[in-house]
């Protein structure tokens, strides 16, 4: 059963970390005795759906009144975000019977019922996530084929539309970082003892006291008896490229190897079909994606990021953070 509370063990006489009660602490079974993380919508709110798609058709402004079946469901995202499980799903937007355009409309449209939508790379609000790589030169993992970390992007909640799935391979998994962490506390403390100290993370913008484009971050942490995971491992490898940026030791290589094998192990995989909405906590929750077995190009996402309002206290360091703190003169 879910609750609306955070709450973690604190006696440390018997352990060395605090254990994760947190809700967002899953393992596949409970997802499995607590289906309200997945929901098929309903005939209303296909009808409210619909309605968005008819707005964007003819140019108007797609948002989805106070009041409407639609907005209650996306209240109840919210909380299922905030202080559930950390994942909620929605199925059944007839992609076929509307184009790109109006899709993303209605994607964004319902991410507004979130949170705000925060600039991705290139300046956009609303990305298109599509294996390409011949013109990838960064090798940037949404424009990849191959098999993606187990990792959570550095905004408070990230969004995917589907439009098209990929022919073969490509899979969702997805994992509690929670649950993740209770496993290393308990069978791999020594990887969770480095995993909690600071990584050097890859930022967008300058930071605003030094001016580098990195951070410090640990991977994992419990501050002020609340969970959280800095799962980077992309932003960390970028950081390696950065002046000033020390080597990564061997055992933080060896840790963060670690911490990927166990989220293979608790991860709960998913098959994406058109028409799903995917909303991950980036705090508590990890994603992935397998290698595309044929054609990669076939498979086609839309993505957002959201800041959402009162949501886990991070770590002073942190990119959403800094963002908020004014730029030292230099």
């Amino acid at each position: 059963m879910l609750h609306d509370t955070i709450a973690f063990s604190t006696d440390s006489s018997t352990r060395e970390f605090p254990r994760a009660s947190d809700p967002a602490a899953w393992t596949p079974a409970d997802l499995g005795r607590s289906p309200g993380w997945l929901h098929d919508f309903t005939p209303n709110e296909l009808t409210e759906l619909s309605a968005l798609s008819r707005a964007a058709r003819r140019g108007e402004s797609a948002s989805v009144p106070d009041g409407s079946f639609l907005a209650w469901q996306m209240a109840r995202t919210g909380r299922e975000l905030r202080s559930g499980v950390g994942v909620r799903i929605l199925r059944g937007l007839p992609v076929e019977a509307t184009t790109p355009r109006e899709a993303g409309m209605a994607f964004m449209a319902l991410s507004r019922r979130l949170g705000e939508p925060m600039e991705q790379s290139r300046g956009v609000t609303l990305a298109h996530v599509r294996a390409d790589e011949e013109n990838n030169p960064q090798g940037l993992g949404f424009r990849a084929a191959g098999t993606l970390p187990f990792h959570a992007d550095l905004e408070d909640v990230i969004g995917f539309l589907c439009l098209r799935a990929a022919r073969c391979g490509g899979t969702r998994r997805f994992a509690s970082a929670a649950t993740v962490y209770n496993i290393l506390a308990t069978d791999h403390p020594d990887q969770l003892r480095v995993l909690t100290r600071p990584f050097h993370v890859a930022l967008q913008q300058p930071h605003p006291d030094h001016g580098h484009s990195w951070t410090r971050l640990p991977f994992v942490s419990v501050r002020d008896g609340v969970f959280n995971a800095c799962a980077y491992p992309v932003h960390i490898k970028r950081a390696q490229r950065l002046t000033g940026v020390p080597a990564l030791t061997a055992a933080q290589s060896r840790a963060l190897e670690v911490f990927n094998q166990v989220a293979d192990r608790v991860a709960v995989s998913l098959e994406l079909r058109p028409g799903d909405f995917e909303y991950f906590n980036n705090h508590v929750v990890l994603h992935s994606r397998t290698r595309f077995t044929g054609d990669g190009s076939q498979r086609h996402l839309l993505r957002v990021w959201l800041s959402m309002a009162d949501f886990r206290p991070l770590d002073p360091e942190h990119p959403i953070r800094l963002r908020r703190r004014p730029s030292v003169s230099r």
